[in-house]
């Protein structure tokens, strides 16, 4: 792409569920080609099963829509929302616009010399088609305590959880399973395991609560979401350079935790608390 500056599509296919990478990637990149002089060149669009930008498969968080569409139009990007791929060709792509009626629009054919479209994710082939234990995609059914209902020695966390779309959209979104809301699920089903283990019966619910900081290269949005799924105590976004920062910052701790085997050191745990974010629902013993 530096060497032969072309249009670029960044976006998801329809079925996604994670958006936060997409645009990561599409600022990023942005960034990048504004550092080396050649953004001029290279005209960007957006493409997403998104009934709106800032949707994420969340219906938004705070403000997200109107954050994520004034840093699309601050730096001329343009978006196509609620828009389905039909093919992929060498150097074009054939997507098709959907309305809120249901009724999809004319094709349009959008040639590109560079494109990251995010897949549809789906379960893996050995939990697939066993009925009541996954469903029609794979992804696992699992109740508050993430246990399976039918099969009580079956938990699941992370994103092969089946969480069933907030609301009929014109294209397919998924939900995402952001990495504390995932870390709350494991935390749920350990404890729960180990009520199993003492004889007991799972009593522990994860919070599913959300915190993000989606980079942009030289800025970015951080949001919170308590639950993740609306609707929701704490409704919260931001953005700004400081965003970037704090992105970079936390990849180094993260990074510093892993090397050194710790899942939660005292400090973050105190923090989270400070903060009012759990990972444990709270509940009535006796």
């Amino acid at each position: 792409l530096l060497k032969n500056p072309g249009p670029v599509i960044i976006g998801a296919a329809q079925g996604a569920s994670c958006f936060g990478p997409a645009y990561e990637f599409l600022f990023i990149l942005e960034t990048a080609l504004r550092k080396a002089k050649i953004r001029d060149k290279v005209p960007m669009i957006f493409v997403t099963p998104e009934p709106y930008i800032g949707h994420l498969g969340l219906d938004g968080v705070g403000d997200t829509k109107g954050l994520l569409e004034s840093e699309m139009r601050g730096k001329t990007i343009k978006w196509m929302t609620s828009t389905r791929i039909k093919k992929v060709e060498d150097g074009k792509m054939t997507v098709e616009e959907v309305g809120e009626d249901g009724v999809a629009k004319p094709e349009k054919v959008l040639p590109f010399a560079y494109s990251m479209m995010l897949p549809a994710f789906r379960g893996i082939k050995p939990v697939s088609g066993i009925e009541g234990l996954s469903n029609p995609r794979g992804f696992t059914l699992v109740d508050q305590h993430q246990q399976n209902s039918k099969y009580k020695n079956i938990f699941a966390v992370g994103v092969c959880v089946a969480i069933p779309p907030l609301a009929p959209t014109p294209v397919a979104c998924g939900v995402p399973k952001t990495g504390f809301m995932i870390e709350s699920m494991v935390t749920a089903t350990a404890h729960n395991i180990g009520n199993l283990v003492r004889g007991s019966q799972p009593d522990q619910v994860g919070t599913w609560n959300a915190i993000c900081l989606a980079d942009f290269g030289d800025g970015g949005i951080a949001f919170v979401a308590q639950p993740q799924i609306p609707p929701r105590n704490v409704n919260w976004s931001s953005s700004g350079k400081w965003v970037h920062l704090a992105k970079v910052g936390f990849e180094k701790y993260f990074m510093r935790k892993l090397r050194q085997g710790k899942s939660e050191p005292f400090y973050e745990a105190l923090a989270m608390k400070v903060l009012g974010i759990a990972k444990l629902k709270e509940t009535k013993k006796g």
